[in-house]
């Protein structure tokens, strides 16, 4: 590899490394500007819309059936 080729790779190899080393820390330590930036939810699989809930790309059987909510008194 000549002296001109190698002082013309090394900037793009070494930048593109800081590029992916720094959307690595932005997703794990500010996934709610990431998910701003990106417009998806960080850690959500890309199918589901966090907006639109479960069932939006096709992939479960059926929505789940609602489910009343039962309410217990705690005695003291």
């Amino acid at each position: 590899m000549s002296a001109q080729l190698y002082t013309l790779l090394e900037p793009l190899v070494v930048a593109l490394i800081v590029l992916v080393s720094a959307i690595a820390v932005l997703r794990k330590h500010a996934p709610k500007l990431w998910s701003r930036l990106t417009g998806r939810s960080a850690g959500v699989a890309a199918c589901h819309d966090s907006s639109s809930g479960c069932a939006s790309c096709g992939s479960c059987d059926s929505p789940a059936a609602e489910q009343p909510i039962h309410m217990h008194r705690v005695e003291r």
